[in-house]
């Protein structure tokens, strides 16, 4: 069999605990991003819903106009 050398015994990866801690730094920073979008989009929402409910109502006015012009008519 092949002798393996001491050099490469000595080589080590992660441990496990220090694999945990940067997954748990990585989900950490995730979530405070996740807020941060939150808080700009919000305000995005709102102005779509405004301008939505703008949109309808004036629909239904052309709509409730047109028709009693057709009641009259024309």
């Amino acid at each position: 069999m092949r002798k393996v050398s001491k050099q490469r015994l000595n080589v080590r990866g992660f441990t496990l605990v220090e694999m945990l801690i940067v997954v748990g730094i990585i989900i950490i920073l995730a979530g405070a991003v996740a807020l941060g979008v939150s808080d700009v989009l919000n305000p995005a929402k709102n102005a779509r819903n405004s301008v939505s409910k703008r949109v309808l109502s004036e629909s239904k006015s052309i709509s409730l106009s047109e028709s009693k012009l057709a009641d009259i008519g024309f």
